[in-house]
């Protein structure tokens, strides 16, 4: 054995590894779905070649085992089917031989790396593979996370730089150094972008082990029970992903022992005597949902009852589960455990969310972001110190022009709906001066309940990559780390679960002044983007501006022509139907709007779109990736004369 070199031995044991993955799953599925020849063709291909790569690398204890599932499955092949009572031994082979190969292995640390560690150990350099025709290397994690450390203080870099000398640039008149910082800028976008991707693992990396482990608690329950997965491609953070494994295997236990009937009870309830239980993942913009759903008897009335009360189904669970054993009766332990998984999933900045129907199962929603390197963030200001809300928690951006006590907690009313309102400093507990009147509060949301967080300003978006908060810090709770602003400031990164969950507070967060008379200014917001649209809807409202909004110039133009009379346009560039440029053509060609104030506010930053947005009429050309909350509220004064 010592004869065999280290790069072949390291292929044995992945093809092995590989192999009896195989073999489990096509069990499994033969189990489910009946005969099948194809497959157990495939089972017999599978232990033989097993077979045949322990005879060449000298593991003999390994190409015993392997040996004997081959007879069997031979002797199936000839009759054509596999019987179902030979199933479970065949699995506890299996099981045998996968520790044997490891043994082998394990024998001589340095002979390969087992194929299920989803990183190789510091140092070691398994051989390249192929996968679907390409060559594919093992990375270590820790090297590409020192990657992406080293490409996200790059980014940081330019940004800095871009803010100190950018505007000076651009005001010289010097086109070639303006699109060199533009250019890269985009390089270490796409740069940055590419080490997060490699910093990314597929759904199916981790549920292998799934489909047996819900066989195996089945069986010990006295049930039946199949695993159907979809949306394995699912990409998720490898952090995130390796840390959720153990939840889900939780989740999966939960739904077979607590929510699968018997095969009896389920027939009588005409169902089929197979419980059915799904573990789905996609995809919603910035986020990936996981579900794990069952078909079984859903969760107690009066549990049922206690969400409806309390708004949350999973909040009821998570504290309810162990409590309340004696009066679920054969429910009991549906809730066990929840709390921890629902405490990890928020920790991850994500959120967990339980849906049942009496009789008809229940669906568990994990809702997570797709990587914990770089985060989408909405940047506020309180007390002159910058927080980051991820994006995804928030629902929109109001004015805080008026509270009402309500529930013994202070309310902001919005569209008939009491929000409970929170001034930032005080969530934080850090000592601030009053908010000013108008202040613009955060409306975070999650499936079952809302907070508004009131704050001095909002400054804008920004991707930014995430730190972590250091020993010292890191442990504490609401907040899930830090990035680093242009200007080099550190923005902490607020949990908006921790938010949502604010304790009542007596006093009023917010000094409330009283409007100035007078006719109010009409701001007509034109961009394609609903999350650009809302954005600078809050931050208008906020000053005390009206706003209309329009999704093209088109609209825009059709809204000029009817309704109040509006005092300014700000309008994006590239949009459909009309453009932002074909939308200035009009409004100035318009002998009754052509002296309107039109500002353009656009992710074009390059010092010809600059010209040209001025040579067509512009009154001012704002530019996203610069977006500064205070100097559009300063334009806009500026040019309605309020």
């Amino acid at each position: 054995m010592s004869q065999i070199d280290a790069e072949t031995l390291a292929i044995a044991h992945e093809e092995a590894g590989e192999c009896l993955s195989r073999i489990e799953a096509n069990l499994l599925a033969l189990e489910r779905d009946g005969q099948d020849a194809e497959l157990i063709n495939a089972l017999f291909r599978d232990a033989h070649s097993i077979k045949g790569a322990a005879g060449m690398v000298g593991w003999r204890d390994v190409g015993a085992i392997a040996h004997g599932i081959e007879d069997e499955l031979a002797a199936a092949r000839e009759r054509g089917e596999l019987a179902k009572e030979q199933i479970g031994p065949l699995l506890q082979a299996t099981d045998e031989l996968r520790e044997a190969v490891d043994s082998a292995v394990a024998s001589d640390p340095e002979e390969a790396v087992p194929p299920s560690a989803p990183d190789p150990p510091p140092g070691s350099a398994p051989p390249p593979r192929t996968e679907g025709g390409r060559r594919a290397i093992r990375i270590d994690a820790a090297k590409v996370d020192r990657m992406l450390d080293a490409v996200g203080e790059t980014v940081l870099h330019h940004r800095r730089l871009d803010h100190m000398v950018g505007e000076r640039i651009a005001a010289s008149g010097d086109e070639a150094a303006v699109d060199e910082l533009d250019r890269g800028e985009r390089l270490l976008g796409e740069l940055q972008d590419a080490v997060i991707d490699m910093r990314t693992l597929p759904l199916d990396s981790v549920t292998a082990p799934f489909p047996r482990a819900v066989r195996e608690i089945a069986v010990a329950e006295g049930k039946e029970a199949d695993l159907v997965i979809s949306g394995g491609e699912t990409q998720l953070d490898r952090v995130i992903l390796e840390s959720i494994a153990d939840p889900v295997v939780h989740l999966l236990r939960n739904s077979v022992a607590h929510g699968i009937e018997s095969p009896d009870v389920r027939e009588r309830a005409g169902k089929s005597r197979r419980g059915r239980i799904e573990l789905r993942a996609e995809q919603r913009g910035g986020l990936v949902a996981i579900e794990v759903a069952d078909d079984g008897r859903g969760v107690a009335p009066e549990l049922l009852a206690q969400a409806a009360e309390v708004g949350s189904l999973a909040d009821v669970l998570a504290t309810a589960g162990v409590s309340t054993a004696v009066e679920v009766g054969d429910l009991a332990g549906r809730g066990v455990g929840l709390d921890a998984v629902k405490n990890h999933v928020e920790t991850l900045g994500g959120s967990l969310d339980v849906r049942s129907e009496q009789g008809q199962g229940t669906t568990v929603e994990l809702l997570l972001p797709t990587t914990l390197a770089v985060l989408n963030l909405l940047i506020c200001e309180r007390a002159g110190e910058p927080y980051g809300v991820p994006v995804s928690g928030v629902r929109e951006i109001l004015a805080v022009s008026e509270t009402a006590s309500l529930g013994g907690r202070h309310s902001l009313v919005h569209r008939g709906e009491a929000i409970p309102i929170d001034d930032l400093a005080a969530a934080l507990g850090a000592p601030a001066p009053l908010l000013p009147s108008s202040s613009p509060a955060i409306v975070l949301a999650s499936a079952t309940r809302a907070v508004a967080i009131a704050c001095d300003r909002v400054v804008g978006d920004r991707e930014l990559v995430v730190k972590s908060l250091g020993p010292l810090l890191g442990g504490t709770p609401g907040y899930l780390g830090a990035g680093i602003l242009e200007d080099g400031r550190v923005a902490l990164i607020l949990d908006p679960n921790r938010l949502l969950e604010l304790p009542s507070r007596g006093a009023a967060p917010v000094a409330v002044e009283t409007a100035a008379t007078g006719a109010t200014p009409l701001v007509l917001v034109v961009d394609d983007q609903f999350s650009v649209r809302q954005l600078q809807r809050s931050i208008l409202e906020a000053a005390g501006y009206q706003v209309e909004t329009a999704k093209h110039g088109r609209e825009a133009l059709e809204r000029l022509g009817a309704g109040p009379e509006v005092d300014m346009i700000l309008t994006d560039l590239q949009m459909p139907e009309m453009d932002g440029i074909e939308l200035l053509r009009a409004v100035r060609a318009d002998r009754q709007h052509e002296s309107l104030p039109v500002a353009i506010v656009t992710s074009n930053g390059s010092e010809e779109d600059r010209r040209r947005g001025v040579e067509e009429g512009a009154d001012a050309y704002i530019v996203k990736s610069e977006f500064d909350q205070r100097a559009l509220l300063e334009t806009i004064e500026r040019l309605v004369g309020r």
